[in-house]
């Protein structure tokens, strides 16, 4: 019955959201260690930090709003008329229900908000997430006529108008990752291979795999994805995958874990980097205030030397570090 497969499909996601949501807190008392170990906080720090907090407690009403839903359907009330079905459909615009959707809705606009944060930070320019943030326009609207649809009275999230503005929010949303994620990622991999190319360097920390899933929220994307086909095909496994909610939070948490342990990417690093590019040659070593481009692409002390050594415009100077790139020859 499709009635017995969405029960499974809601049973299996509870318990998926509970591990999940455990990996959230490992993850969130891992940033307030990082951040209390810092000897200095800028104010990006003190407001990822916050950012992050209100997450996680957004989460946390999705959740329990999840788990006690579930308890009402199959402890408290088995011998419900019409059987856990009838609950199920009967109750769906229950207020606290209502309550946690308005809660994931919150958390995944906060999350978008970041990543488009983070696209214009990796790409250093406005013009990029002018497309998106109209995208993410259209979300919020969208999320007002889901919570209304499937919040008012005999609502149902699975039928009629809440279906309608279901499938157009969670159409919205995953057209707005996989754009934010490929332009993110793409700016990364270009990243990846100039430096290689160029500097030799290890970049793994800020180009590797990881850097690229974190920094994408990949992961979001790709669970959103499954729920948007399933969803969109009107069969009840599409419940299995809505875990992909708790991704709203534990993106938004790794991203906040790298720019606390000063491995994300910075607009600092990003403006030396782009303005490096124009240079070649030995010129990659300064940047406009005399330093190396980036950290993780600094060389070592003798490698540093023989590139000196061998390079006429440089001939003599004590140092990359000490090379202002005013005085270079044009």
């Amino acid at each position: 019955m499709a009635g017995s497969l969405l029960q499974n499909a809601y049973y299996v996601s509870n318990y998926i959201n509970a591990i999940l949501y455990g990996i959230e807190l490992v993850l969130y008392f891992m940033l307030v260690r990082q951040l209390l170990e810092l000897q200095k906080r800028t104010f990006m720090d003190n407001f990822m930090m916050m950012f992050s907090t209100v997450l996680l407690i957004l989460n946390t009403i999705f959740w329990t709003t999840q788990v006690f839903f579930g308890q009402m359907m199959w402890i408290n009330n088995p011998t419900y008329p019409g059987g856990i079905d009838g609950y199920m459909q009967d109750k769906s615009s229950i207020w606290y229900q209502t309550w946690g959707t308005t809660a994931c809705v919150a958390s995944n606009l906060m999350s978008d908000a970041l990543l488009t944060y983070r696209c214009f930070v990796v790409w250093n320019s406005r013009r990029v997430i002018i497309f998106p943030s109209i995208i993410w326009v259209a979300s919020l609207v969208f999320s007002i006529g889901l919570l209304y649809g499937s919040g008012r009275p005999n609502g149902d999230y699975f039928a009629g108008f809440a279906a309608m503005a279901v499938t157009a929010y969670t159409a919205s949303t995953f057209a707005f990752n996989v754009i934010v994620t490929g332009l993110i990622c793409g700016r990364i991999f270009y990243f990846k291979r100039y430096m290689r190319l160029h500097y030799g360097a290890d970049t793994t920390v800020y180009t590797g795999a990881v850097a690229i899933v974190v920094e994408s929220a990949l992961p979001f994307t790709l669970f959103s994805c499954a729920y948007l086909v399933t969803y969109a095909l009107g069969t009840d496994v599409a419940y299995a995958f809505s875990f992909y909610a708790m991704f709203t939070c534990l993106s938004p948490l790794m991203i906040t874990l790298r720019v606390l342990s000063r491995r994300a990417w910075t607009r600092e690093a990003i403006t030396q980097f782009t303005t490096t590019i124009s240079y070649h040659g030995p010129s990659h070593y300064v940047t406009t205030d005399g330093g190396i481009p980036i950290e993780f692409a600094e060389k070592g002390a003798a490698e540093a030397n023989r590139d000196l050594k061998d390079s006429p415009a440089l001939a003599g100077a004590p140092s990359p570090r000490e090379v202002d790139i005013s005085e270079l020859p044009v």
